[in-house]
């Protein structure tokens, strides 16, 4: 009776918690829709209707302004390449609001996928409270919050990615590097790979890497032509003027929200040359990561390294978006599942500190980011709340694998190419 009890409280609890998100969710969505001109999916349209026009892909169009009275020239141009656009070539001939609801109704069918093919992986056994765990985790996660608010292309990555990490756990290196090529061509964060399989001697499959991404661009050329590609070119050097976005849970983000002049939030200081110095500390993550992913032997060396390179490749990025923190999430489930974890994190203040702060960043609700502006701290730590929780999900991770015990040395097909 009191273990039945118990699950009907935890069952209504996520069931309440998978209610309240998914009614943010909606709102969220219908802002993006009806207020912000379907935001990023806006541009990645209007920039595919642009070329069936014969305009310019990356010219300003209905989607770019984000409305700023501080700013009201600012412009958030399209910042993905051309070939990228050739997903979207069918849906520009359709109807904005269709086009949106198709693009949104394929995002959510890949995370659904994404999530069963995780399970699948992993054997883990479906029961009614860990669906509901799953429902409410992911409505609430900010990774989702961001998609609904901004129609990223995020969902879609993280099947790509997901079926990368299955083929790279059960050795298929050369199939994992052609998923990564791919997401490459669209994501350069991705490159962080490219030094991993170099110093684990993977060599075969960072060719494949670039031989992919390649191809990509090649196909991007041949569709859309060199001028789309210039002005693509010159479309990337707009991104430094928003970085300090409040879902840009990169260092970059930090700094640039804390030490620069920007329209949301009071900076402690406007300093350009302190603001400029996070790359130094970007460095410093890069070193760490690729230093004890490529150190690892462990059995589950393989999902810590996904882990932590694609949570790394976040904090880095100058512009670490919250909707990319998807796409671990195969990796991360699999090193949860481990035997002994829970116990391993508890034992160890950091990473117990460090878990609480990864849960309470990372189900914070976008509409309270700027709460209690203009404050300067409140930019430090609840504007910014989405790069703390990102970098205590990266803590957690360098905890996790403290816990996991070595073997003597690396298998002869996980330091080879295959």
């Amino acid at each position: 009776m009191t273990r039945r009890w118990l699950d009907a409280c935890v069952a209504s609890a996520l069931v309440a918690i998978a209610i309240g998100a998914f009614v943010l969710d909606v709102a969220l969505m219908r802002a993006m829709t009806d207020q912000l001109r379907m935001n990023d999916f806006g541009k990645f349209y209007y920039s595919a209707r642009a070329f069936l026009d014969g305009r310019d892909m990356y010219a300003p169009n209905p989607a770019t302004s984000p409305g700023f009275n501080e700013a009201p020239d600012l412009q958030f141009l399209n910042m993905n390449p051309p070939h990228f656009h050739l997903l979207i070539l069918p849906l520009a001939a359709m109807r904005p609001d269709r086009a949106v609801l198709l693009w949104i109704g394929f995002s959510i069918a890949a995370l659904v996928a994404s999530l069963l093919i995780i399970a699948h992986e992993l054997d883990l056994r479906w029961t009614p409270i860990r669906a509901l765990a799953v429902a409410s985790g992911s409505l609430i996660f900010a990774a989702t919050q961001s998609f609904f608010v901004t129609g990223q292309l995020s969902l879609l990555l993280l099947l790509a990615t997901t079926l990368c990490w299955i083929a790279a756990r059960h050795g298929r290196w050369t199939a994992a590097a052609v998923w990564l090529g791919v997401c490459t061509s669209i994501k350069p964060f991705f490159l962080i790979f490219l030094p991993y399989f170099l110093l684990t001697r993977r060599l075969r499959a960072g060719a494949a890497v670039v031989a992919t991404a390649l191809v990509a661009v090649v196909a991007g050329l041949l569709t859309f032509g060199s001028a789309a590609y210039r002005a693509w070119y010159g479309a990337l050097g707009q991104s430094g003027t928003w970085a300090w976005t409040v879902m840009n849970a990169s260092v970059n983000g930090l700094f640039r929200r804390t030490f620069d002049a920007q329209p949301i939030a009071s900076p402690i200081v406007v300093s350009p040359l302190i603001a400029s110095s996070w790359i130094v500390i970007a460095a410093v993550i890069v070193g760490v990561t690729l230093v004890l992913t490529i150190r690892d032997r462990s059995p589950s060396a393989v999902d810590s390294a996904f882990a932590l390179l694609l949570v790394a490749a976040q904090l880095v990025s100058p512009l670490g978006w919250i909707y990319y923190l998807w796409l671990p999430a195969g990796p991360i489930a699999a090193l949860a599942a481990r035997p002994g974890l829970t116990r391993a994190l508890r034992r160890s203040r950091v990473g117990t500190a460090a878990v609480l702060l990864a849960a309470v960043g990372l189900a914070w609700p976008m509409p309270f980011l700027l709460a209690f502006q203009p404050h300067r701290w409140a930019t430090v730590f609840i504007a910014s709340i989405y790069f703390w929780a990102t970098l205590a999900t990266w803590v957690s991770l360098l905890v996790a694998r403290g816990e996991t015990p070595c073997t003597p040395a690396f298998p002869a097909a996980a330091r080879g190419s295959e």
